[in-house]
């Protein structure tokens, strides 16, 4: 844990980094794609989240696209970012999973799981919906829980409860997204637990999770930009998935 001072009080975690972090996120790792990809990868998304693998197929289908088409897109996306199953359909798309992790993301009644803490706070605006996330804190193993909705984070367990994150380069996320990435970005159940986290990763950032969830917004309009909009109103008039 961190240290104490002399009055026998935990540092606070300084909450500093958002607009580094923001500026990470628009030009580092979502730099602007076509409004193709974009639509491809958007409904990749929401298909992972119905429960059960995809095929490109499926994925070209619920967009009026042919297969050839899909499999450009698809094969410009960092193998990192994609897991399949023996049948070849995709089972995880850049951090939803339908495979367990620690990260427990419960939407529309299918359990689901995230490869790290940020995935379960941005991936609700995308798959349009409100998510129930649970994971451990990896300082105390305490349990964390938190309903992610429109508007943010709610109903959080610890009430304090904070979140990790860290910028490598782009090169080396494509090569180890979950490596360098995913694997340092969790809940951590109060600022003590998280300045303890920080003390052992050098260069990770703690953050409040309501910091978090509004760069988890910055991050979906780099990725999708006007499209998230459009198909977020087609979603709220047809249902979420």
């Amino acid at each position: 844990m961190a240290e104490e001072n002399a009055k026998g009080e935990t540092p606070a975690v300084a909450e500093t980094g958002f607009d580094a972090i923001a500026h990470y996120l628009r030009t580092e790792l979502f730099p602007n794609s076509d409004l193709l990809s974009q639509r491809v990868l958007l409904s990749l998304y929401r298909l992972v989240a119905n429960g059960s693998p995809v095929s490109l197929d499926a994925l070209g289908a619920s967009l009026g696209l042919d297969g050839e088409t899909v499999k450009k897109v698809i094969a410009a996306v960092a193998p990192s970012r994609l897991q399949y199953d023996e049948a070849g359909r995709i089972t995880a798309f850049a951090g939803l999973s339908q495979a367990p992790t620690r990260h427990r993301f419960t939407l529309g009644g299918r359990e689901l799981f995230t490869w790290c803490a940020f995935d379960a706070l941005f991936l609700p605006e995308i798959l349009g919906g409100s998510a129930r996330v649970t994971s451990t804190c990896p300082v105390t193993d305490a349990e964390i829980s938190v309903t992610v909705t429109g508007g943010g984070p709610e109903a959080v367990t610890p009430g304090d409860a904070v979140m990790s994150f860290v910028m490598p380069s782009a090169e080396t996320c494509r090569a180890d997204l979950r490596g360098v990435f995913c694997n340092h970005v969790n809940f951590l159940s109060s600022p003590k637990a998280g300045a303890a986290w920080a003390a052992r990763n050098p260069g990770a950032t703690i953050l409040s999770l309501g910091d978090a969830f509004a760069l988890g917004r910055i991050r979906n309009r780099s990725a999708f930009g006007g499209v998230l909009a459009d198909t977020n109103e087609t979603m709220t008039t047809r249902g979420a998935p």
